[in-house]
């Protein structure tokens, strides 16, 4: 029995051998490889199954099991063997992904790296795993090849990956610096005190859209994934909140001055206090306190510090730079027999802002200001650079910090190193480069930028002439592609260059057309340079034929373009080709 079925064997075709060989079909999503001439692509020569062969096909691993993340990437390199998880040989119908005896929904998702906590602890696994919240390139790449394919991997860390930011960019997208999984109200983490402005006595009781307005979203697309929760949003920044007198009305209408706390205070609006009163006492030391100074704390200014016993006598205070470091970082030179800059000209004791730096002073440094600069506001010529913040000093940012005071600096840019003659110091080149040979000022002016000097007759090779003077410019100078800068450079100069030939090559001499033999810009038409006489045409017109129009003998015909144009060649010459035969032949073969 054993030899005939052996012999059975040996006489079987090679896929049924193979198929006797084989331990069971593969799953559908590895159908392709059934069949004995694919083994080797999965069990090399002699070996059991490889890991690089996996490997091989999907790419989309090796990302992760390179950096040791996720949920591949954080399994030990022994126990990485594919086959302990994903089994083969065992039905086309077998799901390949093995998530254990909890199925699924008991997937510890600790091991990927995220553990599930809070709010994210319920979900369904598809609220997350979705295809639009892929953001790995490696496995976006593998599903454009296997668009039908469900995988669980691709999804980015950061709370902006899968949630809108219901901010909108105001604070940041580091949510969990004050969001926790368990709710999005509240936020547990954040605290007001160490925001810029620290709530004290009755603000603290003020609800938050009391002070940050709720404003519509009229920019974020209807149809923008992931979608927000709201169509409003608190406003968070930029927020005003210097004076008093930027979210209160101030009820004395002016005449008590601009310093509200000079009388008030956070803890009640009926507290009324006296701050110069309050601090009479150093009314009669060398340094009075006016302005902000009223509103600072003693040991500010005084101590005790970590390591420095309170000091109330010798301390410097002629010069602002004895207590406060320089906020503009060295971009200011410094004033005559003084370390420093003269804070003074710019600034006053009632506050570092508003600038008392107008058009007056700025007519004082190396750029006067003229015509439209003068009325250009100040941000736009001095931005905020972030980068500023990097030019302070680590030991002055420490003894800031060791002496409790706030590090105030400004990170306005004031000064600049490029040429203030050149206009591209400050301006981008609209132009791209085109015009890079010739300076700004050979067409543009301080008054306004589209009022220009440029004369087209004596700046360029092209003079405009007839009804090419009325053109407007973006008609003949348009950009290559749109949103492209203006072309200026590299136009043509022929007719033909801006215009099509109305007729349609008929009137090309050695394969160019040059309109300007029978036409001017004055207008198309008539076409006043033309005579029906050499060197246009050697047909002339005599008799009767002088006064016929010439749409009569040149008519119109249809191209196979759907053009229509006049026809002017091939055209008879004999009386014939035009006239119709009134003798009916009787003088055929007739020679005069």
């Amino acid at each position: 029995m054993r030899a005939l079925a052996l012999l059975l064997w040996l006489g079987a075709p090679l896929a049924a051998r193979a198929d006797i060989f084989s331990p069971g079909d593969l799953a559908r999503p590895h159908a392709e490889l059934d069949g004995l001439a694919n083994c080797t692509l999965c069990h090399p020569a002699g070996k059991q199954l490889s890991q690089e062969s996996c490997l091989a096909c999907h790419t989309e691993l090796k990302p992760s099991i390179t950096k040791g993340s996720g949920f591949h990437g954080r399994i030990a390199t022994a126990d990485r063997n594919c086959e302990k998880c994903h089994h083969e040989h065992q039905g086309a119908s077998l799901q390949l992904i093995n998530w254990g005896t909890g199925g699924k929904k008991g997937f510890n998702h600790s091991r990927t790296g995220w553990p599930l906590t809070g709010a994210h602890s319920p979900l369904e696994c598809g609220k997350c795993h979705e295809k639009r919240r892929i953001s790995a390139a490696p496995i976006l790449a593998f599903l454009e090849k296997h668009p039908a394919q469900e995988t669980f991997l691709g999804l980015p860390n950061p709370c902006v990956g899968c949630h809108f930011d219901e901010h909108r960019d105001q604070v940041g997208q580091q949510c969990q610096s004050c969001h926790i999984t368990k709710a999005w109200k509240p936020a547990p983490q954040f605290d007001h005190a160490k925001t810029d402005y620290p709530l004290t006595g009755k603000h603290r009781k003020v609800a938050c859209d009391k002070c940050h307005a709720r404003v519509r979203d009229e920019q974020t697309a209807k149809t923008v994934f992931p979608a927000p929760v709201s169509e409003t949003f608190l406003k968070y920044a930029p927020l005003e909140f210097k004076a008093c007198t930027s979210c209160h009305k101030d009820v004395h209408e002016g005449r008590f001055g601009p310093k509200c706390a000079s009388c008030h205070s956070t803890e009640a609006w009926s507290v009324i206090r006296n701050a110069s009163q309050e601090r009479a006492f150093h009314e009669k030391t060398r340094f009075p306190l006016k302005g902000e100074h009223l509103e600072v704390e003693c040991r500010a200014c005084h101590g005790p510090f970590p390591g420095q016993a309170a000091k109330f006598k010798g301390l410097a205070h002629d010069d602002c730079g004895d207590c406060h470091p320089d906020a503009h970082e060295g971009q200011l030179k410094a004033a005559a027999g003084r370390a420093g800059p003269d804070c003074e000209s710019c600034h006053s004791v009632d506050g570092f802002l508003p600038v008392r730096f107008g058009l007056t002073q700025h007519q004082k440094t190396r750029y006067p200001l003229d015509a439209a600069h003068a009325v250009v506001g100040c941000l736009r010529c001095h931005p905020r650079q972030a980068s500023l913040a990097d030019k302070v000093p680590l030991p002055v940012r420490a003894e800031l910090k060791r002496k409790k005071r706030p590090a105030l600096f400004s990170l306005v840019a004031i000064d600049f190193k490029g040429a203030l003659e050149r206009c591209d110091s400050c301006h981008g080149d609209v132009h791209q480069g085109q015009l890079k040979d010739k300076p700004c000022a050979s067409c543009h002016q301080p008054a306004s930028f589209s009022r220009l000097t440029f004369d087209h007759a004596k700046d360029s090779r092209y003079p405009l002439t007839g009804k090419h003077a009325e053109v407007a410019c973006d008609k003949c100078h348009a950009p290559d592609k749109k949103g492209g800068p203006v072309k200026y450079r590299g136009l043509a100069l022929t007719c033909a260059g801006c215009h099509a030939d109305a007729h349609a090559g008929q009137l090309e001499r050695a394969g160019k057309t040059e309109c300007e033999r029978c036409h001017s810009t004055a207008a198309f038409k008539p076409a006043s340079a033309f005579r029906h006489e050499p060197p246009f045409t050697d047909y002339l017109l005599e008799g009767k034929h002088a006064q016929v129009a010439c749409e009569a003998c040149h008519k119109k015909v249809e191209l196979k373009a759907r053009v229509v144009v006049q026809r002017f060649k091939p055209l008879a010459r004999e009386c014939e080709g035009c006239h119709s035969d009134f003798h009916n032949g009787a003088f055929t073969g007739f020679e005069p």
